[in-house]
């Protein structure tokens, strides 16, 4: 919980490389991991209310969900320039005029 605010404020010239790729990935795996587990709880209290047989799609279709998410963020963090900092970033600067 520490680390996610230390990461973010610490100068990119600090954070560039290895310590910027393993935060991505640390956040890609939490944020994935934290919607699986989180949907599967969905699923198992509400899904059986429409239909006890859809119980077991819903569930496969959370985890590919989880499966998207981390692939999609891992791929952020590890290829993009500034990874998921630096797409947490953008979000706040205005767009540069080439």
């Amino acid at each position: 919980a520490i680390a996610a605010p230390i990461v973010m404020f610490t100068p990119d010239s600090y954070t560039d490389g290895m310590i910027n790729q393993g935060f991505g990935m640390l956040v890609a795996t939490t944020v994935s991991a934290h919607s699986w587990i989180g949907m599967n709880y969905v699923a198992t209290d509400y899904v059986p209310k429409v239909s006890k047989a859809l119980v077991g799609p819903a569930r496969v279709f959370n985890a590919a969900l989880g499966l998207v998410t981390f692939v999609g963020l891992g791929k952020i963090a590890l290829n993009d320039k500034g990874g998921i900092k630096g797409a947490i970033k953008g979000l706040w600067r205005p767009q540069q005029k080439e």
